[in-house]
């Protein structure tokens, strides 16, 4: 199975989150908090102001994230 970051995921393209990396503790856990944990299913939904925010739907609900942090969720492509 393929791993790539969020950052790198097409739209439309699904898979589950395996793991978080290089994030400081409050967003790690913030993250956390929000569902965006590892073995959460993901989609990219669509990348929004030039390519500096990624909306994301996790287990049916959507969020949208800075490009710094699409960069460090990394997901598994089913």
């Amino acid at each position: 199975m393929e791993q790539k970051s969020v950052y790198d995921m097409d739209i439309g393209e699904k898979g589950v989150i395996s793991d978080l990396l290089n994030f400081d503790i409050k967003t790690r856990h913030r993250f956390l908090d929000l569902g965006i944990a590892p073995q959460s299913k993901i989609t990219l939904l669509n990348r929004v102001n030039f390519k500096h925010l990624y909306l994301i739907e996790v287990d049916d609900v959507e969020f949208c994230i800075r490009k710094v942090d699409a960069k460090n969720v990394i997901v598994t492509i089913e």
